[in-house]
């Protein structure tokens, strides 16, 4: 079975990347948790933080630590 050309966190990243450029996810809200995308992707906790440190990289979403991640 080949390989996704895409590794999962960059598929995340996209994902919530394409919602935020949308206007689905709007300034302030918060972003899919650690766990709820685990769960929607069928991911580990890490590939999930991962793609949430991405997008913070990219300064789309702030992480605040015991709250959660929001739209930057």
């Amino acid at each position: 079975m080949p390989r996704e050309q895409t590794a999962p966190y960059k598929r995340i990243a996209a994902g919530i990347r394409s919602r935020i450029e949308s206007g689905e996810l709007r300034s302030g809200e918060q972003v899919p948790s650690a766990t709820q995308l685990c769960e929607a992707y069928g991911v580990s906790r890490n590939t999930a933080l991962r793609a949430l440190k991405l997008l913070r990289d990219e300064g789309l979403i702030i992480l605040e630590q015991g709250w959660g991640s929001f739209v930057k």
